[in-house]
Protein backbone atom coordinates (compact mmCIF):
# COMPACT_ATOMS: atom_id res chain seq x y z
CA UNK A 1 0.00 0.00 0.00
CA UNK A 2 1.13 3.49 -0.89
CA UNK A 3 1.42 5.92 2.10
CA UNK A 4 2.63 9.18 1.23
CA UNK A 5 3.10 12.55 2.52
CA UNK A 6 3.11 15.88 1.01
CA UNK A 7 5.41 17.82 2.77
CA UNK A 8 7.16 21.16 1.92
CA UNK A 9 10.02 22.73 4.44
CA UNK A 10 7.95 25.90 5.29
CA UNK A 11 4.80 27.35 4.07
CA UNK A 12 3.91 29.33 0.71
CA UNK A 13 5.01 26.11 -1.71
CA UNK A 14 1.40 24.99 -2.98
CA UNK A 15 2.04 22.00 -1.42
CA UNK A 16 -1.84 21.72 -0.94
CA UNK A 17 -2.83 22.67 -4.42
CA UNK A 18 -0.33 20.14 -5.94
CA UNK A 19 -1.93 17.39 -3.73
CA UNK A 20 -5.24 18.22 -4.80
CA UNK A 21 -4.50 18.41 -8.59
CA UNK A 22 -2.58 15.36 -8.11
CA UNK A 23 -5.13 12.86 -6.63
CA UNK A 24 -7.46 12.11 -9.51
CA UNK A 25 -4.28 11.03 -11.43
CA UNK A 26 -3.30 9.03 -8.98
CA UNK A 27 -6.41 7.36 -8.06
CA UNK A 28 -6.50 6.44 -11.92
CA UNK A 29 -2.92 4.98 -11.82
CA UNK A 30 -3.75 2.78 -8.90
CA UNK A 31 -7.31 1.60 -10.25
CA UNK A 32 -8.71 3.18 -6.74
CA UNK A 33 -12.74 2.25 -6.53
CA UNK A 34 -15.14 1.75 -3.60
CA UNK A 35 -13.80 -1.11 -2.24
CA UNK A 36 -10.14 -0.26 -2.51
CA UNK A 37 -10.18 3.61 -2.13
CA UNK A 38 -7.53 6.33 -1.48
CA UNK A 39 -7.50 7.69 1.92
CA UNK A 40 -6.80 11.58 2.38
CA UNK A 41 -5.75 13.32 5.60
CA UNK A 42 -5.76 17.01 6.31
CA UNK A 43 -2.82 16.84 9.21
CA UNK A 44 -2.39 20.67 8.71
CA UNK A 45 -4.07 21.14 11.86
CA UNK A 46 -3.60 24.73 12.19
CA UNK A 47 -3.91 25.77 8.59
CA UNK A 48 -5.97 23.50 7.26
CA UNK A 49 -5.31 23.80 3.56
CA UNK A 50 -6.95 20.51 2.08
CA UNK A 51 -10.23 21.27 4.49
CA UNK A 52 -10.70 24.86 3.02
CA UNK A 53 -10.46 23.61 -0.33
CA UNK A 54 -13.20 21.16 0.01
CA UNK A 55 -15.70 23.26 2.41
CA UNK A 56 -19.14 21.02 3.79
CA UNK A 57 -16.84 17.75 3.25
CA UNK A 58 -16.46 17.52 6.99
CA UNK A 59 -16.10 13.92 8.54
CA UNK A 60 -17.44 11.94 11.28
CA UNK A 61 -13.87 11.39 12.34
CA UNK A 62 -11.61 14.07 12.17
CA UNK A 63 -7.55 14.58 12.07
CA UNK A 64 -6.89 15.46 15.31
CA UNK A 65 -9.10 12.48 16.51
CA UNK A 66 -6.83 10.64 14.38
CA UNK A 67 -3.38 11.58 15.79
CA UNK A 68 -4.83 11.41 19.42
CA UNK A 69 -6.41 8.05 18.90
CA UNK A 70 -9.33 9.04 20.06
CA UNK A 71 -12.25 6.32 21.10
CA UNK A 72 -14.39 6.84 18.27
CA UNK A 73 -11.75 5.60 16.02
CA UNK A 74 -13.74 1.96 15.93
CA UNK A 75 -11.29 -0.72 14.78
CA UNK A 76 -14.02 -3.17 14.53
CA UNK A 77 -14.36 -6.10 12.01
CA UNK A 78 -16.56 -5.55 9.06
CA UNK A 79 -17.48 -7.92 6.06
CA UNK A 80 -17.74 -4.56 4.08
CA UNK A 81 -15.85 -1.19 4.26
CA UNK A 82 -18.69 0.90 3.30
CA UNK A 83 -20.21 -0.30 6.02
CA UNK A 84 -17.17 -0.30 8.32
CA UNK A 85 -17.42 1.98 11.51
CA UNK A 86 -14.41 3.88 10.57
CA UNK A 87 -14.41 4.10 6.97
CA UNK A 88 -18.40 4.95 6.15
CA UNK A 89 -17.74 8.76 8.69
CA UNK A 90 -14.96 9.46 6.16
CA UNK A 91 -16.21 11.93 3.13
CA UNK A 92 -16.04 11.02 -0.60
CA UNK A 93 -14.80 13.46 -2.79
CA UNK A 94 -13.80 11.67 -5.71
CA UNK A 95 -16.33 14.06 -8.13
CA UNK A 96 -14.87 16.78 -6.09
CA UNK A 97 -11.69 15.98 -7.97
CA UNK A 98 -12.87 15.65 -11.45
CA UNK A 99 -13.28 11.77 -11.14
CA UNK A 100 -17.23 10.10 -12.23
CA UNK A 101 -19.98 9.59 -10.24
CA UNK A 102 -19.32 6.22 -9.85
CA UNK A 103 -15.47 6.82 -8.41
CA UNK A 104 -17.01 9.09 -5.79
CA UNK A 105 -15.95 7.20 -3.11
CA UNK A 106 -12.76 5.96 -4.51
CA UNK A 107 -10.94 8.70 -2.40
CA UNK A 108 -12.75 9.29 1.01
CA UNK A 109 -11.35 12.22 3.04
CA UNK A 110 -10.41 12.94 6.43
CA UNK A 111 -11.22 16.23 7.36
CA UNK A 112 -9.12 18.46 10.26
CA UNK A 113 -12.50 20.08 10.79
CA UNK A 114 -15.29 18.17 13.32
CA UNK A 115 -18.29 17.37 11.53
CA UNK A 116 -21.48 18.20 13.50
CA UNK A 117 -22.25 15.75 16.36
CA UNK A 118 -18.91 14.13 16.06
CA UNK A 119 -16.97 14.25 19.13
CA UNK A 120 -15.19 17.93 19.26
CA UNK A 121 -11.73 18.76 20.20
CA UNK A 122 -11.28 22.12 21.42
CA UNK A 123 -9.13 24.77 20.28
CA UNK A 124 -7.01 24.42 23.81
CA UNK A 125 -7.03 20.59 23.57
CA UNK A 126 -3.06 19.24 23.33
CA UNK A 127 -2.86 17.25 19.97
CA UNK A 128 0.98 18.12 20.23
CA UNK A 129 1.34 14.98 22.13
CA UNK A 130 3.42 11.98 21.53
CA UNK A 131 0.42 9.63 20.82
CA UNK A 132 -0.64 8.71 17.78
CA UNK A 133 -2.91 5.89 16.36
CA UNK A 134 -1.57 6.81 12.52
CA UNK A 135 0.54 3.41 12.10
CA UNK A 136 -3.36 1.67 13.93
CA UNK A 137 -5.06 3.52 11.09
CA UNK A 138 -2.21 2.48 8.66
CA UNK A 139 -2.76 -1.17 9.50
CA UNK A 140 -6.70 -0.97 9.12
CA UNK A 141 -6.10 0.16 6.13
CA UNK A 142 -4.02 -2.41 5.13
CA UNK A 143 -6.18 -4.52 6.21
CA UNK A 144 -9.05 -3.47 4.11
CA UNK A 145 -7.64 -3.18 0.88
CA UNK A 146 -7.16 0.31 0.93
CA UNK A 147 -4.89 1.52 -2.20
CA UNK A 148 -3.46 4.57 -0.43
CA UNK A 149 -3.33 6.50 2.48
CA UNK A 150 -2.16 10.30 1.54
CA UNK A 151 -1.13 12.91 3.95
CA UNK A 152 -1.15 16.89 3.74
CA UNK A 153 1.22 17.67 6.40
CA UNK A 154 2.21 20.96 7.88
CA UNK A 155 5.15 22.77 6.86
CA UNK A 156 7.85 22.10 9.24
CA UNK A 157 8.97 20.36 12.52
CA UNK A 158 5.14 19.91 13.99
CA UNK A 159 4.29 16.73 15.18
CA UNK A 160 1.49 15.52 13.07
CA UNK A 161 3.89 16.33 10.09
CA UNK A 162 6.35 14.38 11.47
CA UNK A 163 4.34 11.62 12.67
CA UNK A 164 3.49 11.23 8.69
CA UNK A 165 6.51 11.60 7.11
CA UNK A 166 7.57 8.38 9.46
CA UNK A 167 4.69 6.35 8.18
CA UNK A 168 5.11 6.86 4.69
CA UNK A 169 7.22 5.28 1.99
CA UNK A 170 7.06 7.96 -0.32
CA UNK A 171 7.74 11.89 0.49
CA UNK A 172 6.80 14.27 -2.02
CA UNK A 173 8.78 17.19 -1.08
CA UNK A 174 7.36 20.61 -2.45
CA UNK A 175 9.48 23.56 -2.96
CA UNK A 176 9.60 26.99 -4.77
CA UNK A 177 12.39 27.06 -6.90
CA UNK A 178 14.02 30.64 -4.46
CA UNK A 179 17.05 30.13 -2.34
CA UNK A 180 15.50 29.89 0.33
CA UNK A 181 13.58 26.67 0.11
CA UNK A 182 16.95 25.59 -1.73
CA UNK A 183 18.39 25.84 1.14
CA UNK A 184 16.02 25.48 3.27
CA UNK A 185 14.82 21.86 1.55
CA UNK A 186 18.71 20.57 1.37
CA UNK A 187 19.02 21.66 5.81
CA UNK A 188 15.63 19.81 6.53
CA UNK A 189 16.51 16.93 4.45
CA UNK A 190 20.15 16.69 5.73
CA UNK A 191 18.96 17.10 8.98
CA UNK A 192 16.06 13.98 8.65
CA UNK A 193 18.20 12.14 6.45
CA UNK A 194 19.09 9.58 9.30
CA UNK A 195 15.82 9.68 10.75
CA UNK A 196 13.89 8.76 8.21
CA UNK A 197 15.12 5.38 6.49
CA UNK A 198 13.87 4.22 3.22
CA UNK A 199 12.13 6.09 1.99
CA UNK A 200 11.64 7.27 -1.23
CA UNK A 201 11.90 11.55 -1.61
CA UNK A 202 10.55 13.01 -5.12
CA UNK A 203 11.60 16.23 -5.54
CA UNK A 204 9.14 18.51 -7.04
CA UNK A 205 9.67 22.64 -7.95
CA UNK A 206 6.00 24.09 -8.34
CA UNK A 207 4.38 26.77 -9.24
CA UNK A 208 7.66 27.59 -11.51
CA UNK A 209 7.49 30.79 -13.30
CA UNK A 210 8.81 31.32 -16.90
CA UNK A 211 11.95 32.10 -17.41
CA UNK A 212 11.72 34.34 -20.35
CA UNK A 213 13.54 37.74 -20.07
CA UNK A 214 14.59 37.71 -16.20
CA UNK A 215 18.00 36.98 -16.90
CA UNK A 216 17.77 33.88 -14.68
CA UNK A 217 19.15 30.22 -15.59
CA UNK A 218 16.67 27.79 -14.99
CA UNK A 219 19.35 25.11 -16.13
CA UNK A 220 21.92 25.89 -13.07
CA UNK A 221 18.67 26.53 -10.34
CA UNK A 222 17.77 23.17 -11.07
CA UNK A 223 21.30 21.94 -11.08
CA UNK A 224 21.45 23.41 -7.76
CA UNK A 225 18.69 21.83 -6.41
CA UNK A 226 19.50 18.53 -7.66
CA UNK A 227 22.87 18.70 -6.01
CA UNK A 228 21.88 19.86 -2.52
CA UNK A 229 18.93 17.20 -2.72
CA UNK A 230 21.07 14.45 -3.73
CA UNK A 231 24.10 15.73 -1.02
CA UNK A 232 21.50 16.00 1.89
CA UNK A 233 20.45 12.06 1.45
CA UNK A 234 23.83 10.71 -0.02
CA UNK A 235 24.73 8.97 3.81
CA UNK A 236 21.42 7.47 4.05
CA UNK A 237 19.12 4.71 3.15
CA UNK A 238 16.85 7.21 1.16
CA UNK A 239 16.28 7.10 -2.54
CA UNK A 240 15.92 10.62 -4.35
CA UNK A 241 13.44 10.75 -7.51
CA UNK A 242 14.58 14.06 -9.50
CA UNK A 243 12.12 12.86 -12.58
CA UNK A 244 10.19 16.16 -12.20
CA UNK A 245 13.33 18.31 -13.08
CA UNK A 246 15.21 16.06 -15.02
CA UNK A 247 14.97 15.06 -18.69
CA UNK A 248 13.27 17.85 -19.42
CA UNK A 249 10.63 18.30 -17.02
CA UNK A 250 11.03 21.79 -15.43
CA UNK A 251 8.60 21.14 -12.46
CA UNK A 252 5.17 21.96 -11.82
CA UNK A 253 5.12 25.59 -14.23
CA UNK A 254 3.26 28.55 -12.69
CA UNK A 255 -0.76 28.52 -13.02
CA UNK A 256 -1.93 31.89 -13.67
CA UNK A 257 -5.43 31.29 -12.03
CA UNK A 258 -3.75 29.38 -8.55
CA UNK A 259 -2.59 33.08 -8.10
CA UNK A 260 -5.94 34.23 -7.44
CA UNK A 261 -7.89 31.54 -6.37
CA UNK A 262 -7.05 27.24 -5.63
CA UNK A 263 -8.69 24.70 -7.56
CA UNK A 264 -8.68 21.55 -9.24
CA UNK A 265 -8.10 21.54 -12.86
CA UNK A 266 -9.46 18.50 -13.77
CA UNK A 267 -12.77 19.08 -12.27
CA UNK A 268 -12.70 22.31 -13.84
CA UNK A 269 -12.22 20.62 -17.50
CA UNK A 270 -15.80 20.19 -17.34
CA UNK A 271 -16.37 23.74 -16.99
CA UNK A 272 -13.77 25.28 -19.64
CA UNK A 273 -10.96 24.24 -22.09
CA UNK A 274 -8.08 24.45 -19.87
CA UNK A 275 -5.48 26.97 -21.11
CA UNK A 276 -1.85 25.86 -22.33
CA UNK A 277 -0.49 26.66 -18.74
CA UNK A 278 -3.37 24.68 -17.20
CA UNK A 279 -2.66 21.87 -19.32
CA UNK A 280 1.22 21.87 -19.06
CA UNK A 281 0.73 21.47 -15.57
CA UNK A 282 -1.97 18.89 -15.84
CA UNK A 283 0.81 16.85 -17.73
CA UNK A 284 2.93 17.10 -14.95
CA UNK A 285 0.33 16.24 -11.76
CA UNK A 286 0.07 12.93 -14.39
CA UNK A 287 3.78 12.82 -14.12
CA UNK A 288 3.87 12.60 -10.62
CA UNK A 289 1.16 10.17 -10.03
CA UNK A 290 2.66 7.45 -12.08
CA UNK A 291 6.04 8.42 -10.32
CA UNK A 292 3.78 7.29 -6.67
CA UNK A 293 2.02 4.76 -8.42
CA UNK A 294 5.31 3.11 -9.46
CA UNK A 295 6.07 -0.60 -7.51
CA UNK A 296 2.02 0.35 -6.07
CA UNK A 297 0.00 -1.18 -8.21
Amino acid sequence: MLKVSFFSYKGGAGRTSLLFNTLPFLAKELNANENEPIIVLDLDLDSKGLSYLLPNKESGINAIQVLRGDRAISLRHSSNIKNHPFFSQLSPIGEEVGLPAELNRSILFVSAHAKEGATYLGENDNYDSERSSMRTVSRLCQEYNCKAIVMDTPAGNQLSGVTALKESNKIVSVMRITNQFRLGTYEFLRQKSHELQNKEIIVVPNAVPDFSGTGFDMGRMFADILTKTTAALEDSSNRVNCTLLTDGNKGINEVNLFKFIEGNLLKLSEIRPLGEDELEAVKMYELLAKELANGNN
